[in-house]
């Protein structure tokens, strides 16, 4: 027996192309392979992924790897984008200290 996936988004406007694999057995593995596909970018999804790096002022110390945030800055022409922290590093100066955060947001294509 074998099962073949085909994955659609939003509207089922934007078709992927079919996935078959003789590991897929069930209809529930068919579903997860088949969102896999779909949410990464790695695989061929539909995102495109920008990456970014930000200073931020130390009080936001509790930001961590792998955290989702909000992104409003103007100067960029960032207003309320979500963005997922990739890694976070200090920089210390006799005045200040900094938080470094790499960051890469998800958009669709």
């Amino acid at each position: 027996m074998s099962i073949i996936v085909t994955c659609k988004r939003g509207d089922g406007d934007r078709e992927a192309p079919t996935i078959n694999d003789s590991l897929i057995v069930t209809e529930n593995m068919a579903t997860s392979r088949g969102k896999r596909f779909l949410d990464d970018p790695g695989q061929g999804g539909y995102y495109l992924v920008k990456e970014r790096s930000f200073q931020v002022p130390i009080y936001a110390d509790d930001i961590l790897p792998n955290s989702w945030l909000t992104l409003t800055c103007s100067q960029l022409g960032i207003n309320a984008e979500v963005v997922k922290v990739k890694n976070r590093t200090l920089t210390i100066t006799p005045k200040s200290i900094w938080l470094n955060l790499d960051t890469e947001q998800f958009v669709e294509l």
